[in-house]
C-alpha cells in the first residue's frame, strides 16, 4: 500500500548537509554512525542532535514535495545560536553556496525543482506510484532575506527557482526585526516587498517580530503563509503566533505548518527557555499536535484548510527534540494514522498531508 503525499513546508536541507558536514544521500542511520565516529562541531558547543532527515528518509515517509531553504542571516553568536553571520555580504556568500547545493542534488537526481503548477502537477501524478529513486520535488524558499542583496537581487533568486520568503530568522537583520527581538521592518524593506511581490514571491511570516509582522502586512497585499508556526494560546512564547496573526494567515488563505519538535507541541516548554536537545524535555507524540490543530480549525470556523505540515526537522534540532513516535523522516507517513485516529476525516487528513500547501501553491501559480 503505497503512503500518502506529505508536502513538508520548511526543511534547511543544505544548511544540514553543508553546516553539518552531512551527506544527505544516506540513511540517518548511516549518518548517525558517522557521527558516532566523527562528531560535527563547528562551534563550541553548538550540536545539532541526531540525524533524523536524509533523502532516503524522506522517500521512505512519502515526502515527495518540500519547501527546501536558503538560509543565511546576520546575527551576533552567542548562547546556542552559533551560525549567524557579521555581515550581509557573507550571508549572500553563504545563500549562493546553499543554492548550488540544491542544483548539485538536482543533477544528481535527488531533487528536482518546482518553478511552477505544472512541476507540482507532475510530482503529485509521480508521487502515486514512487520508485526507489524518484527524485523530491523542492521549493526554494528562504528564512531571512539577507542573501537578496537589494530588490535588483530579487530577479537573480527568481530566475533561480525561489517561491516563498521568510525576510526574519533569529534576530533582527538587514530588512526586519525576528525570533528574540522587538521591533519592526527596517527601511530596506518596503522596496524589497515591492520587488518580490512583482515577482510573484509567497510572503512567510514565520520568526517576524510582533511589530514587524502587522507592519508587514500593512504593506503587502500578496500571498502569505507561516511555513513552520505553533499557536501562541496553546504554546508559550514570541516564537509562536498569536490569534490574531493565525486569523490573518486565514483571511488571506494562506496556510500554517506543523513543526516536529518538542518546543512547538509542550505547553510546558516556553521557547526561549527550551530545554537542551538532549532527551531531557517533555515527550509528546505526534498526538500533541491535535489541540493546535483543533484551535487554527476554530479559529477559521470549523474548517482545517490552512494547516499544514512544515516540520523543520534536523533545523537545529535532532530526534532527541521530534515527537516521541517520531525518530527519522520516514516515520512521518504514520501523522496520517494519528490524524485519523483522532477523527478528522479522510478530507481533513489529506489536506493536513498536501492538500491544503498544494491548494495555496495553484491559487497563486495558475490563477
Amino acid at each position: 500500500m503505497s503512503k500518502p503525499l506529505i508536502v513538508d513546508l520548511h526543511l534547511d536541507l543544505a544548511w544540514d548537509a553543508l553546516y553539518w558536514n552531512r551527506d544527505l544521500t544516506l540513511t540517518a542511520e548511516q549518518v548517525r554512525e558517522q557521527e558516532r565516529r566523527e562528531p560535527p562541531q563547528v562551534a563550541p558547543g553548538h550540536t545539532c542532535g541526531t540525524c533524523t532527515t536524509t533523502f532516503p528518509e524522506l522517500r521512505q515517509g512519502g515526502v515527495g514535495v518540500i519547501l527546501s531553504t536558503i538560509m543565511s542571516r546576520t546575527q551576533t553568536r552567542s548562547g546556542r545560536m552559533k551560525d549567524g553571520l557579521r555581515t550581509q555580504e557573507q550571508c549572500i556568500g553563504m545563500g549562493r553556496g546553499h543554492l548550488a547545493y540544491y542544483q548539485a542534488m538536482a543533477r544528481r537526481g535527488q531533487l528536482k525543482p518546482v518553478h511552477g503548477w505544472a512541476d507540482l502537477e507532475e510530482a503529485v501524478e509521480v508521487w502515486k506510484d514512487p520508485k526507489p529513486d524518484t527524485p523530491i520535488y523542492h521549493v526554494l524558499s528562504m528564512e531571512s532575506a539577507d542573501p537578496i542583496a537589494d530588490p535588483d537581487d530579487v530577479e537573480f533568486w527568481w530566475n533561480a527557482g525561489l517561491r516563498v520568503v521568510g525576510p526574519a530568522h533569529f534576530g533582527d537583520n538587514t530588512y526586519i526585526h525576528g525570533t528574540g527581538t522587538e521591533g519592526g521592518i527596517k527601511a530596506p524593506a518596503p522596496a524589497l516587498y515591492r520587488a518580490m511581490r512583482e515577482a510573484g514571491i509567497i510572503l512567510d511570516i514565520t520568526h517576524m517580530a510582533d511589530q514587524a509582522v502587522w507592519e508587514s502586512l500593512e504593506i503587502w497585499d500578496g500571498p502569505i503563509c507561516a511555513t513552520h508556526c505553533s499557536a501562541r494560546a496553546l504554546i508559550k512564547g514570541q516564537r509562536h503566533l498569536t490569534d490574531d496573526m493565525i486569523r490573518e494567515v486565514i483571511r488571506r488563505d494562506g496556510v500554517i505548518g506543523m513543526v516536529f519538535c518538542q518546543s512547538f507541541i509542550d505547553p510546558a516548554i516556553e521557547w526561549g527557555n527550551r530545554p537542551a536537545i538532549d532527551g531531557s524535555g517533555g515527550k509528546y507524540g505526534m498526538d500533541g499536535f491535535i489541540p493546535i490543530i483543533e484551535h487554527i480549525g476554530d479559529l477559521a470556523g470549523g474548517t482545517l484548510e490552512h494547516v499544514a505540515v512544515g516540520t523543520d526537522m534536523d533545523g537545529g534540532f535532532g530526534a532527541e527534540m521530534t515527537p516521541k513516535d517520531v525518530d527519522t523522516m520516514a516515520d512521518v507517513a504514520n501523522f496520517a494514522t494519528v490524524l485519523s485516529d483522532a477523527g478528522f476525516s479522510s478530507n481533513d487528513v489529506e489536506g493536513i498531508l498536501s492538500g491544503n500547501a498544494l491548494r495555496l501553491f495553484e491559487r497563486v501559480w495558475n490563477s
